[in-house]
């Protein structure tokens, strides 16, 4: 991949990188872990209406978060969150943003992985809405 200047960026998908890692349960109890190789896009994904429960883990920092698609919960070692809306069509929202900071010579200052999970779910009256947590590098987070 180019950049603007036409320098030539590396990118990689390496989990080593990572601090939190993705389990995933199924309906028909199968369970997959990220650092098995499960892809998210080619595993997760196709199977998103079977999905029961999708979490994050970092055994570095002893944190895990923590979405129960039944339930309609989003929860975490010191977090539970439940709203008293009726939700109907509950679907995961997880993704990854990589912020990279340069300095004025286009050397890389900073690198920062963002986690966001969470749900989303039509309410009686057919509104969308979402709950998502924003999760930081370093196991801090917002609703």
């Amino acid at each position: 991949m180019l950049n603007p200047i036409n320098k030539e960026i590396k990118i990689t998908n390496s989990i080593d990188n990572l601090v939190f890692l993705f389990k995933a349960k199924f309906n028909n109890g199968e369970i997959l872990y990220q650092e098995d190789g499960v892809s998210f896009n080619n595993d997760i994904k196709p199977k998103f209406n079977e999905l029961k429960e999708f979490s994050l883990h970092s055994k570095e920092l002893q944190k895990s978060f923590f979405v129960d698609l039944e339930n309609g919960i989003i929860s975490s070692d010191n977090l539970k969150h439940k709203s008293e809306d009726v939700k109907n069509n509950i679907r995961l929202i997880y993704f990854r943003r990589n912020l990279v900071e340069y300095c004025g010579n286009l050397q890389i200052k900073s690198k920062q992985i963002i986690y966001f999970l969470g749900l989303q779910y039509n309410d009686l009256q057919g509104n969308n809405r979402k709950i998502v947590l924003q999760i930081y590098e370093n196991g801090e987070f917002e609703i």
